[in-house]
Parts: structure tokens; C-alpha cells; sequence
């Protein structure tokens, strides 16, 4: 009786079984239970590979011995990607590829990393113990190809950030791997693609200050430098104007076509300083003096919505740089000081906009102060950027310079909090030129041009320092190599990049390009949970003997209490 029961069990155990591997093998699904919901890809990201009609292509380079934070990027990697084909189905197909591998016969492995990097893969570089415990150099490539039939862009999962470790260069990257990704993919199937342009005639950013910005909208979209009457000849062509830091006064005629592209449905992106500091001077002088700049364009961007002031922005939170603390006549000794012109902007503690949301801080300089007025249409106003709850404003002209750190300023100095820097404007505007002659010569304007006294809905971004987006250069025997836009000159002293820059850049660029979805992606935040590397070190032993004596303390445990029940059992019936 007792065999007959236990083979019954047996049977409807092995018969659930089977159910479970059929239905396994017809159906992949996984349940998502962290509380990011890192493993459970954007609704949008969905939708778009439901109806994906191009074969796209994954070549990941990420096989083979793979050091053990590498061999977890794999996995994470491999079941995105799984579930991009279990929703895209014959469309994605999946490749992971030993660079190793493809180094046979003639090829070196020297030759298969020179070729994959033409492609735009960058190899990382990790060090590790051989076999007689000495260091050793390895390369290895964690990119990937996604490729058409006819077009591939690559994807470099690491930004090798300086001051980054590994392992927070490969979180920050798997936080951005669903972006990457779907933007990759975006950007090869794309039909038609969208229109910017920076103007260049009022002595804005030279090429090669907004060259990384540039490059990276270039990823996305169609990019000009064009003169603002090349605007005006062709006044729907693009999508989102870019002023960047105009050093000279706008012309009447100027403001006017600025202002019809706005009429025309046109979005911008306005960077401008309202004051002027040389801040070269500081290397050959103590101080220099902050300016007011005269651009002709208070009563436009009155009409916008805002008003920037003649002030600059001082901030407990901010950037540090590099300052002598010897005694004269002492060989100098630097040490990381608090600049208080550059202030560390965040968005307000209520703000959930997608444009800053989970973005890290930004690193402004000289910023000005800037006024929201109503407006004389129907305009909704958002702070994207403000400065802390420490800081102040001074008007100018001031001098500006190194004495400030001379006496380090008390609270009470940084009296105000809160100050916008960056302000989105979304609705429908009146023209400025509405009950006014446009002030233009007749001659300069297009045949096909037909003027608009009101707007649909558009949107304006507008930041009070023209230097939020621009990247550095460095000069190496009269040539001039730009620098990535998070790169800090004085990262030796601050100890940090400031990606939040970028980061904000794209997404304002993004949002006026009417690309919500990707935005939504890319402002996604997956909690890095890292481990303490002191406390791994300092606790080993304890965590050790937690770990295998623990179980084995449990089982002995179950085993005695398991033994001392089935002697209460089975005992008294063979005394019975």
C-alpha cells in the first residue's frame, strides 16, 4: 500500500514536470521583482519592437574568458537582448563573439582589434595575475555591432570615465543599455531624420568648442551651422535652433526672423551670457572684472517668457580649482579650493521632468540670474536647473578674482537659494512684431515667405550661461583637439566629471525634437548597489564563517530535530 502511494507521487510529480518544461519550451517568460524594474524593458521600447520590420543585427563582443564583473555585463546583456528577440522575433538576431576567435591563421589578434576599432569599438584595458602571480595587460572589447543589411552603428558599453572604477563604469552602463540600444536601432531604421542648427553670426561657440556636442547629435540628426538669413530662406527646414553663446548684438532683422521661426512652429535652444568675464586674464593677474554684455535682445526674450540679469550666480555648491597655499616666496603647494562662479546646478526637489530626471549634477560658469515673466500667450513654465539652497547673486560690473577665497565666506553670505538657471517654455506665442513693421529689408526676404502673427504650440529652453555645453580644447603643437563635454581641466584638484552636462544637453535637444519616448528611456535609474571594498576587506572572516558554517549549523540542526521526532514516532510503537 504504502509502494503504491509513493509510485502515485512520484507520477504526479514527474507529471507536472513534463507540463512545465512543454510549456516552458512554447513560452519564455520572466517575472521582474526588483523594485527599479531593471529587467522589464520601457512600454515604448515595446511597442517599437513589435513593429519593427528591418532585421537588425547584434554583434556583441563579449565571449570568452571574461574577467568576473565582465562575465556579469554578458549576462545582463544576453537576457535584454533575449527578450528583444522574444518580443522582435525573426527581426533581432543575436551574435556573441570571441575577438579571440576571429584571430586564426594570418590574422593576429593585433589585426582583429584594429579592424573591430575601425568599426568604432574601444578596447578597455585590464590588468591581471598570470600564472607566476605577475601583472599583465589584457584588452578586451565590450562593444556591440548593431548592423542592417546595409548600415551598423557601434555601441561602446564602457565610457572608461576618469576617477570611475570598473565596476561603476559597468553599472552606468547597463543603466544606459536599454537607451543605447533602442537608439541604435532607432537610428538605423529612421526614414527621415530631424533637423538642427547652431547660428554662427553673432560670434557664438566656434566649431570646435561645441564639437562633442555635435558629434552627438550628429548620432541622432541632420546638423548645420547656418547664418541666420540661411535660417530665414528656409524656415521650416529645421526643428531645433541652437544659439549658443552670441558674443555680439542681435540686428533688428535678426530678432525678427528668430522670432518667425518661432511663429512657424520652430523650437530653440538658447545658451546665452548676459555678462562678460576674460578669465584667462587670472592666470596673469589676480583678478579681472565681470561685465555687462549689451546682445539687443531683452525685448525678445521678453516676449519668450524670461529675462536674464545683469548678475552673477555665487554658490556654496560648486566646482573646485587648483590654489597656492605657500607663503610667499615657498615653492608652491595647490590644493583644491571652493570656486564659487561655478556653481553645481540640480533641479528643484519636486521636479520629476523627464529632461533631468536622474541626471547628475551640472557645471555652470558665470551664470547669470534669470526672471520668469507671464508672457502674452499661453505659456506653462518649468525650472529645469537652479542653483542650492547657499547661494547669492552680485551685480556688475565687480571685479571678480582670487581674494574671494582669500576669506572663506560665512552662511550668511550665500543668502539666497534656489535661483533658476534653466527654464523650459512650452505653449503658444503672439509675435513681437505683431502691431509693428518688420524691420527688415525687403530685399533679404524670401520670395515664398508668408510672415505669422501667432504660434502653435512650440518650446524654448533657455540657460543663462553660455558655457553649460561647451567642451574644452587642448592645444598640442599648434593644433587644437576638443575634449569631451564632461571633461574638467582641474580634474587633478576636483576629482570629478561632470556628465550631467551632456546628459542634460541631450535630453533638452531630445525633448524639443519631440523624441519623448527616447527621453523616457534615457532617463531611467537603476539603483547601483556597489559593494564596500573596506568593509569586504575588514569583515572577510566574519562573512566567511556566516557563509559555510552557518549552513552546515542549520542542517545539523534539522537533521537532530528530524531524527528526534521520528524516535518520539516510531519508538513507542516498537516498545508498544
Amino acid at each position: 500500500m504504502v509502494l503504491l502511494q509513493r509510485i502515485k507521487h512520484i507520477a504526479i510529480a514527474t507529471a507536472v514536470l513534463i507540463i512545465v518544461l512543454w510549456i516552458s519550451s512554447i513560452q519564455y517568460g520572466r517575472i521582474d521583482v526588483t523594485g527599479d524594474k531593471r529587467y522589464t524593458l520601457n512600454p515604448s521600447t515595446v511597442t517599437f519592437l513589435e513593429e519593427l520590420q528591418d532585421t537588425i543585427r547584434f554583434s556583441v563582443y563579449l565571449h570568452g574568458e571574461l574577467p568576473l564583473a565582465f562575465a556579469k555585463m554578458k549576462r545582463e546583456v544576453n537576457d535584454m537582448l533575449n527578450e528583444y528577440k522574444r518580443i522582435g522575433g525573426a527581426h533581432v538576431q543575436i551574435l556573441f563573439i570571441d575577438p579571440a576567435s576571429l584571430s586564426k591563421g594570418k590574422n593576429s589578434i593585433q589585426n582583429t582589434y584594429k579592424r573591430l576599432m575601425q568599426y568604432g569599438l574601444k578596447p578597455y584595458t585590464i590588468q591581471e595575475e598570470d600564472e607566476q602571480g605577475k601583472l599583465v595587460q589584457r584588452y578586451i572589447l565590450p562593444g556591440i555591432i548593431v548592423s542592417t543589411s546595409q548600415k551598423y552603428v557601434p555601441i561602446n558599453l564602457l565610457a572608461n570615465a576618469l576617477g570611475n572604477s570598473t565596476e561603476e563604469q559597468i553599472y552606468n552602463a547597463l543603466q544606459q543599455l536599454e537607451y543605447q540600444c533602442i537608439k541604435s536601432m532607432k537610428q538605423l531604421t529612421a526614414k527621415k531624420r530631424k533637423n538642427i542648427a547652431f547660428l554662427t553670426d553673432h560670434k557664438e561657440l566656434d566649431f570646435q568648442y561645441v564639437f562633442d556636442a555635435t558629434m552627438l547629435l550628429m548620432e541622432q540628426y541632420n546638423v548645420d551651422r547656418i547664418s541666420t538669413q540661411q535660417l530665414f530662406d528656409s524656415i521650416t527646414k529645421y526643428d531645433v535652433v541652437i544659439l549658443a553663446k552670441p558674443r555680439t548684438a542681435l540686428s533688428e532683422a535678426h530678432k525678427y526672423i528668430l522670432d518667425q521661426f518661432v511663429m512657424h512652429g520652430g523650437n530653440l535652444l538658447i545658451a546665452t551670457d548676459n555678462v562678460g568675464v576674460n578669465i584667462d586674464s587670472l592666470q596673469i593677474r589676480s583678478h579681472t572684472t565681470a561685465y555687462p554684455l549689451q546682445l539687443n535682445s531683452s525685448d525678445l526674450f521678453f516676449n519668450f517668457g524670461f529675462r536674464i540679469n545683469n548678475t552673477i550666480v555665487l554658490d556654496n555648491q560648486c566646482a573646485t580649482i587648483p590654489f597656492n597655499i605657500s607663503p610667499l616666496g615657498m615653492p608652491p603647494r595647490f590644493e583644491p579650493a571652493p570656486w564659487y562662479y561655478y556653481p553645481l546646478l540640480k533641479p528643484l526637489r519636486n521636479s520629476h521632468h523627464p529632461i533631468t530626471h536622474a541626471i547628475d549634477v551640472v557645471k555652470a560658469e558665470f551664470a547669470s540670474s534669470l526672471d520668469t515673466l507671464e508672457g502674452n500667450g499661453t505659456i506653462q513654465k518649468h525650472i529645469l536647473l537652479a542653483s542650492s539652497a547657499c547661494s547669492r547673486t552680485i551685480g556688475v560690473p565687480n571685479p571678480v578674482g582670487f581674494s574671494i577665497l582669500d576669506n572663506v565666506p560665512d552662511t550668511t553670505f550665500f543668502n539666497t537659494y534656489y535661483l533658476p538657471i534653466a527654464v523650459l517654455f512650452e505653449g503658444s506665442y503672439n509675435s513681437l512684431y505683431k502691431n509693428r513693421t518688420a524691420p527688415i529689408d525687403t530685399e533679404l526676404i524670401p520670395k515664398q515667405f508668408s510672415p505669422l502673427y501667432s504660434s502653435d504650440s512650440t518650446k524654448i529652453i533657455v540657460i543663462s550661461d553660455g558655457d553649460i555645453f561647451k567642451n574644452e580644447i587642448e592645444i598640442r603643437e599648434n593644433d587644437t583637439i576638443p575634449k569631451p563635454m564632461h571633461y574638467y581641466k582641474y580634474f587633478a584638484v576636483d576629482k570629478r566629471i561632470y556628465t550631467g552636462n551632456k546628459d542634460f544637453f541631450l535630453n533638452s535637444v531630445n525633448y524639443l525634437c519631440g523624441d519623448q519616448e527616447l527621453l523616457n528611456i534615457r532617463s531611467r535609474e537603476l539603483k547601483i548597489r556597489l559593494l564596500n571594498k573596506t568593509r569586504v576587506v575588514n569583515e572577510r572572516t566574519y562573512w566567511q564563517i556566516l557563509n559555510i558554517a552557518a549552513p552546515i549549523l542549520i542542517l545539523i540542526i534539522i537533521a537532530g530535530v528530524v531524527l528526534f521526532i521520528r524516535k518520539q514516532k516510531f519508538g513507542k510503537k516498537y516498545v508498544g
